[in-house]
């Protein structure tokens, strides 16, 4: 595979294929990553896909039409920026395509999407030991929020709440 033969678009999610591609690349994601999705798991991402108001997807596709990986973004606002900002939530890449710049093409749309509405940062989250993602991240200038302008610095907490 070439790195030439792959193109990123604006995932339409009024597209009932587009939004099978993401619910079967979220399911990829899953297994790789040893997450057991609930039994109604793609009927809720379906609904959600469709009625997000915020939401924004990136689908890779291959040049036989297949989509091999996604970022699933959302515009939220920063308080402290007074301005808008971009969170992304989700990004998969199938393993036959990676370290292939797959990645880095989708995070550059990401930022130039973003830079198009006039935000004030991009936010991720990455797994403590995806050290390759958090090269790929750190290469494209995303820190780990410890320091910066917004604060004395941020770490990524939750509270599960199913």
């Amino acid at each position: 595979m070439s790195a030439s033969t792959f193109s990123i678009e604006e995932c339409d999610v009024r597209d009932p294929r587009r939004r099978a591609d993401l619910i079967r690349l979220n399911q990829a994601w899953a297994d790789t990553c040893g997450v057991v999705l609930a039994g109604d798991h793609p009927q809720r991402l379906d609904s959600l896909l469709q009625e997000h108001p915020t939401l924004f997807v990136l689908l890779v596709i291959d040049d036989s039409g297949r989509a091999f990986g996604y970022a699933m973004c959302q515009f939220t606002i920063t308080s402290f920026g007074g301005s808008q900002s971009v969170n992304i939530h989700d990004i998969f890449i199938e393993d036959a395509w990676r370290g292939q710049g797959v990645g880095r093409a989708m995070l550059q749309v990401v930022e130039q999407r973003a830079r198009e509405r006039d935000c004030a940062k991009l936010t991720l989250e990455v797994d403590r030991t995806n050290t390759g993602a958090q090269r790929l991240y750190a290469e494209l200038g995303f820190g780990d929020g410890v320091e910066g302008s917004d604060g004395s610095g941020t770490w990524f907490w939750r509270k599960l709440l199913r």
